[in-house]
């Protein structure tokens, strides 16, 4: 920004005013940022750097002798001089490897005659969002000149040297004046200011002059040594992302299936590590290695970084990429808000949908034991481990009609008819408060509840045996608690935080089909409920002090547990209207997962010469898991087949009378691999070194990791088998800046890609979704992966970029999940395998431009696009099952698109934001011998996001998600195989600051 001559004469006007004769103004940095706890010494006077860097002493003519010193430790002295009692100096002293480097200017006020020109630029940051300040009139005190901030909160002035006082004004955030701000010429002067709403009028000012701390995702992308796309938590509020998996949708060359789990560049979950404040994230899903992000609520997160590219200080098998999820931290100041939220569906709220009974504390999230395997069920069966026979010797099993097998049979809930409920509106509150004490230390604590009801409507399947209708609705029910505490010194910083994340599906799904086949017409019906649970505690904290450069150590400890609770999960199925006995299940299972990790890094940074610069990093990382899956199945004998009822309600026919006269009784089948433990445990370390040479960075280091995994299975005899893997893990990287608006970055580097505990279990599992079976292979062995990465950058400004990206993977033995090579119910479920070979090419294109910027209004355009091209070559068994020779990953797009535009009236303090997704056909399932692979079908979604700031106190917020209430489809061929419409969803926030 050019100072306007009006501007210049004010400006001049003022710091004549100021001007004393006779002063020397310090201004102290290292790397660019204010150094704090050093003092300065003039001709014997002492004074200490300000929190700003800068520091101002009254001087006379002649030669003056300056000390600078730290702790009581000399760190560096110097001479200048003043000719004339009326001259002053300006002394910019840069800290280089601990030597004082000044550069000094010593003038006479008002004799140049052009003045001279320094920068005045800064952030503005709000309290209650973290995230920037737009739209607010930043003016020079005494002046009628100002500036806007833009949409991150960003505004600059070039203005003659001096000291000067600010005035800002914001529709929301009222008036704030901040006092004192020094000018020094030629120098640019970062003023990073946090305002709040319920602020006093004045604002303590935090000066980091010459450079900015990363404060957009933008910037941070740009100074990354990786290729990284970064979310804040100001972006996940903008477009109204409620979980770190809807937030993740929106990143180029991301996809999520199924609402949960993510595949980055084609790659799904074995293949990306996710981590939560650096801490390897345990399990919550025993069929699958992902880790499902819709645990994790936007309302806690205050960034997620997707890194693509591997680095040294990545896990190894971070191939697709690795999700980098971050907490919120201790706040800036004492604030408290609370928010209750509403919400409807046009086509579920209001209406009937499945329903059964269930618990008195179903809204919860926490079932109160309805539910619970039933304790004569569990006692004489040990938990479902052992079998149960009948037969007319009480001394070798159960005789029908006894009594103990009439309260075997009793003691099960007879729950089992779907019945219909009204669905109720989304309701959902959440409270958050935290203080800053003076000290450094301080406090941040959230609680977040959320009931919301979901179905599947018009659904339809019409494969090529089986055709009809089905049901499909869920009460989901999510808690979340988090409590952050800290202290923060001028060396060091020490952090706690604890985390609750819970998320209840019930559900309810009927079907009803007919079997062209078997001419028979089939009804199925599932009652399932599913309590998920994140429950850790991390510390973790840094030490910064000088050693053999600026130097930093980083630590961080975590514990963790993780449960996924089915009690209770009931399904069953008549055929042309009559029980099929042998299709009823009653299933307990309970996975809980156990973690423990640690981590410390090293990183030292130093200046070799006037324009190169070196980082050195090493880290060591260990992490365990221990695993333990407890399963019991139930089931229904029929044992007198002549008398047996077999039509009508179920709850008719399993009721007493059909135990005590012993038509029927309940069994067990129960395998004895369903039940299993299993560990994992990961040692690795780490070296890298960076070197800046100005317009080049290189990057080079390598990664070492020793990997065990055990599964046993104490009901089988003792079986175990394990798998040990040792890899140095090599990195190399590189970018060019050719100048301030392009960068290029390249990268080469090989990851790995181990199996789960699943797939390599001897227990049968099924699949949540369609109760397929899926079968382990013990077999399974790493894939290796060699990964090239290109990209060109060009930023138009600090928030506003395009970028290019190009990438290769090539997949040494690539684990993929495929048909099982068996007769009857196993040739329906699903095996893993390793295939020969893949190799995964792509294009992603990302952008974002400002395309509105006036007193009134912002605007702003964003978006990417990504081709994704891949191909599996099928080992020779799957060759010969599939009858293919390759395809595609399963679950891969070859296009995914994203668009955002969102504008914002500044008078108003309203915003409003559409937000598009597009991916197209992905494989859903493989498919046996001649028939086309299961396609989920791509589509589109809108959403669209409003904002009000009605008040320093009061904030409005409503979303609409899917308008055009896309339908959802699935296909063999040309055939529709399955359809269904979730309706447009509503949601109104009133958030209220305190």
């Amino acid at each position: 920004m050019k100072p306007n001559r009006v501007l210049l004469t004010a400006a001049s006007a003022i710091f004549s005013a100021q001007v004393m004769a006779g002063q020397a103004v310090f201004y102290v940095t290292e790397d660019g940022s204010a150094v704090r706890d050093l003092a300065v010494s003039v001709d014997g006077q002492k004074k200490l750097v300000s929190t700003s860097g800068f520091v101002v002493f009254d001087i006379d003519s002649g030669k003056h002798t300056v000390e600078l010193s730290k702790y009581g430790e000399w760190m560096g002295e110097f001479d200048f001089s003043t000719a004339a009692s009326e001259q002053n100096a300006e002394v910019q002293v840069e800290m280089i490897a601990g030597e004082a480097m000044p550069e000094i200017n010593v003038y006479t006020p008002g004799s140049e005659e052009v003045a001279v020109l320094g920068q005045l630029s800064g952030y503005l940051q709000s309290e209650e969002t973290g995230g920037p300040v737009s739209g607010a009139r930043v003016s020079i005190a005494g002046t009628e000149q100002g500036v806007m901030t833009d949409e991150e909160g960003f505004f600059s002035f070039e203005l003659p040297r001096g000291e000067y006082s600010l005035v800002i004004n914001h529709p929301n955030y009222g008036e704030r004046d901040v006092k004192d701000v020094r000018v020094m010429g030629s120098v640019n002067t970062g003023v990073n200011l946090t305002m709040s709403m319920s602020g006093d009028g004045m604002i303590e000012e935090v000066v980091a002059v010459g450079t900015y701390i990363p404060s957009t995702a933008t910037a941070q992308e740009r100074d990354s040594s990786a290729v990284l796309d970064a979310i804040g938590s100001e972006q996940m509020a903008r477009f109204g992302d409620s979980s770190a998996a809807s937030a993740l949708n929106r990143v180029a060359g991301v996809s999520v299936v199924g609402g949960q789990y993510a595949v980055v560049r084609g790659m799904g979950g074995r293949y990306i590590a996710s981590r939560l404040n650096g801490s390897p994230m345990p399990s919550t899903d025993p069929m699958k290695r992902d880790v499902p992000l819709d645990l994790f609520p936007a309302s806690v997160l205050g960034g997620i970084d997707i890194q693509k590219s591997f680095t040294p200080d990545m896990p190894g098998d971070a191939t697709g990429g690795a999700i980098l999820m971050n907490t919120k931290g201790l706040p800036d100041e004492t604030m408290s808000k609370a928010s209750v939220t509403l919400g409807m569906n046009d086509r579920t709220t209001f209406s009937d949908i499945g329903s059964y009974q269930g618990g008195d504390t179903d809204y919860l999230g926490y079932d109160d034991g309805t539910r619970e395997m039933p304790g004569f069920a569990d006692s004489l069966t040990n938990g479902g481990r052992d079998s149960v026979n009948y037969c007319g010797n009480p001394n070798n099993c159960l005789v029908p009609g006894s009594e103990e097998a009439i309260d075997f049979g009793t003691s099960f809930e007879n729950i089992y008819d779907a019945q219909t409920a009204e669905a109720k509106p989304e309701r959902g509150f959440s409270v958050s408060t935290g203080h800053l004490y003076d000290s450094g230390a301080g406090y941040y604590g959230a609680f977040q509840y959320k009931d919301k009801w979901t179905a599947r409507h018009d659904a339809k399947l019409n494969s090529s045996s089986e055709s009809g209708t089905y049901e499909r609705s869920q009460r989901k029910v999510d808690v979340t608690g988090y409590f952050v505490a800290g202290i923060e010194g001028n060396s060091y910083d020490v952090t706690s935080k604890t985390i609750l994340l819970r998320k209840t599906d019930d559900t309810v799904k009927t079907e009803r089909v007919y079997n062209d086949s078997l001419d028979q017409d089939v009804s199925n019906v599932t009652l399932q409920w599913v309590e998920r649970q994140y429950l850790g505690q991390q510390f973790s904290g840094g030490v910064y002090f000088d050693g053999i450069g600026t130097d930093e150590v980083k630590w961080r400890v975590g514990v963790a547990q993780t449960k996924r609770d089915e009690p209770d999960r009931r399904s069953y199925e008549f055929i042309n209207g009559n029980i099929l006995a042998g299709g009823l299940e009653r299933r307990f299972s309970e996975l809980t997962e156990d973690s423990f990790d640690l981590g410390v890094d090293y990183t030292t940074e130093m200046t070799l010469g006037d324009t190169t610069f070196l980082e050195l990093k090493a880290g060591l990382d260990y992490s365990n898991k221990d695993r333990t899956v407890d399963m019991g199945r139930f089931g229904i004998a029929t044992l007198d087949f002549a008398n047996a009822d077999q039509t009508g309600s179920l709850e008719d026919i399993l009721d007493r009378d059909a135990f005590e006269n012993g038509t029927y009784g309940f069994t067990t089948r129960t395998t004895d691999t369903d039940n299993y433990k299993a560990t994992s445990e990961t040692s690795a370390g780490y070296l890298s070194g960076k070197i800046d040479l100005g317009d080049w960075s290189l990057l080079a280091g390598a990664r070492y990791e020793d990997f065990t995994q055990e599964l046993k299975y104490p009901d089988a005899g003792g079986i175990k088998n394990s798998l040990d893997d040792d890899a140095v893990l090599p990195a190399v990287s590189a970018s060019y800046r050719l100048n301030e608006e392009w960068q290029f970055r390249a990268s080469v580097t090989s990851t790995v890609s181990r199996p789960g505990i699943t797939e390599r279990s001897a227990s049968v599992q099924y699949d949540p979704e369609t109760d397929d079976p899926l079968i382990g292979n013990p077999d399974l062995e790493i894939s290796d992966i060699t990964n090239f990465d290109l990209r060109a950058e060009y930023y138009f400004s600090d928030e506003e970029s395009i970028t290019l990206a190009y990438f290769n993977k090539t997949v040494d033995s690539p684990i993929e999940r495929t048909v099982a090579n068996g007769d009857g119910n196993a040739a329906d479920g699903y095996t893993f395998r390793n295939e020969d070979s893949a190799d995964i090419n792509g294009i992603e294109l990302d952008f974002r431009k400002n395309i509105i910027d006036s007193d009134s209004w912002t605007g702003f355009l964003s978006g990417n696009i990504s081709y994704i091209d891949s191909e599996v070559t099928l080992e020779a068994a799957s060759a010969q099952l599939e009858k293919r020779s390759s395809r595609e990953l399963q679950g891969q797009s070859d296009y995914l698109a994203n668009i955002q535009l969102g504008f914002d009236h500044l008078p108003s303090g309203q915003s409003v934001t559409f937000l598009a997704n597009y991916f197209s056909d992905r494989i859903y399932a493989t498919s046996r011998g001649d028939i086309d692979n299961e396609i989920e079908d791509g589509r589109v979604t809108v959403d669209m996001v409003y904002r009000w700031d009605y008040s320093d106190t009061l904030v409005f917020k409503g979303k609409a998600n899917n308008i055009t209430d896309a339908k959802v489809s699935y296909s063999q061929g040309d055939n529709e195989i399955e359809s269904y419409y979730t309706g447009r969803n509503y949601t109104a926030t009133a958030e209220y600051i305190f």
